[in-house]
């Protein structure tokens, strides 16, 4: 039997959605027949352990961001493997790899674009540049249409080889049968919550992108503008400093009692069962969400920011609603509508199952690459 050897290459794999659809690819491909090589550059590796044991690992540390002799370690341990299939992960991965083979066109490489809108100006001059390195024999993968609408215009990107792929989730884990009312219950006890309170559940990193500011701005608004006061939860870690911030801010507005944090989480399935409503409040970066998609699998109607592929996912008044970005009057009007609706349940978790399951995901990623 050939086996199909491809090198998948990614800054590193700490908390984060690219990193998250790496390592279900990389476990698949490997399941398909592959042979997967994953080469990170930096030591974040705090989901290595999620990585299918059989499958190789290495890591090139740089000296600074721009350490362009690592390109040429990149090359080196490809062509010691006889790899000739490079699969990377945003633009900064393809740009350091892509560097080694410039002139070598006996190599494939499949570029998987994850952000879309850059969080700053700096940001999208570095994006700028590395976008000028893709050739007509390199695929571009994008995740959604808006996605490829957007940086089509922003970055005059066209490339000749082109696809959009929609992530996915595995739907079967991504299910409250998982968990019992009792479980659920005791959870809901433990954070100090009735079984009438409603919660609005934002499972992203504490990043300041991701506009946990304006969440917290909008629930003060909902809560003074109704007699039952909702409580949000943030499920996701960050650096203290930016955590710091927040609580500080929450008590500022006298929302400390209704806002709860749980840092990191290796399992979120337990918070979605608990919630009635899931958020996304992101301004930049956002593509096309995994967490959006988890939640809709538990039937959690979404009020998403209108950037990236959200308006690809959200059918208004039917698996949720659109909210302007940086507008905590537009993202609590959205999270009032949903609170009074009745449209949580298995309506929301079908459209996922028809359109977004990891079954339908891989099957079009092994036939673009094998």
């Amino acid at each position: 039997m050939v086996i199909n050897k491809i090198a998948f290459v990614i800054d590193g794999l700490q908390m984060g959605g690219a990193e998250k659809f790496l390592i279900y690819i990389a476990n698949n491909f490997y399941r398909n027949g592959f042979n997967p090589l994953v080469i990170l550059l930096s030591e974040e590796t705090a989901l290595i352990d999620e990585l299918n044991k059989n499958i190789r690992v290495e890591i090139i540390k740089r000296k600074s961001r721009y350490d362009l002799f690592i390109s040429k370690r990149i090359k080196r341990l490809i062509n010691s493997e006889g790899i000739n299939k490079i699969f990377c992960i945003n633009t900064y991965a393809f740009f350091l790899t892509k560097l080694a083979f410039l002139f070598d066109r006996k190599v494939q490489f499949y570029l998987s674009l994850h952000t879309t809108i850059p969080s700053s100006i700096k940001s999208y001059l570095q994006n700028l540049i590395y976008t000028r390195f893709i050739c007509d024999s390199d695929f571009v993968i994008y995740i959604c249409n808006n996605q490829k609408q957007y940086l089509q215009k922003k970055y005059y990107l066209n490339p000749k080889l082109k696809t959009i792929i929609y992530n996915g989730i595995d739907t079967s884990y991504f299910n409250s049968f998982h968990f019992s009312e009792q479980e659920i219950a005791s959870l809901r006890m433990s954070m100090n919550l009735a079984d009438d309170d409603k919660v609005i559940i934002k499972v992203a990193r504490l990043f300041a992108e991701k506009g946990h500011f304006d969440a917290i701005d909008a629930l003060k608004i909902l809560h003074e503008k109704n007699e039952q006061k909702p409580y949000l939860l943030f499920v996701g870690g960050g650096e203290k400093v930016y955590v710091d911030a927040l609580k500080r801010y929450a008590k500022e507005k006298k929302l400390e009692n209704y806002i709860l944090f749980t840092g990191n989480q290796w399992d979120v399935r337990k918070y979605y069962c608990l919630a009635d409503v899931f958020t996304l409040t992101s301004f930049s970066v956002e593509t096309f969400s995994l967490a959006a998609l988890e939640a809709m699998a538990f039937g959690l109607p979404c009020s998403l920011t209108d950037i990236g592929g959200a308006g690809e996912m959200i059918v208004e008044g039917v698996t949720g609603y659109l909210s302007h970005v940086k507008s905590p009057s537009s993202i609590a009007e959205s999270w009032e509508k949903l609170l009074n609706k009745n449209i949580k349940g298995q309506g929301i978790r079908n459209f996922v199952l028809q359109r977004f399951s990891s079954e339908r995901m891989l099957r079009s990623y092994l036939e673009l690459v094998g």
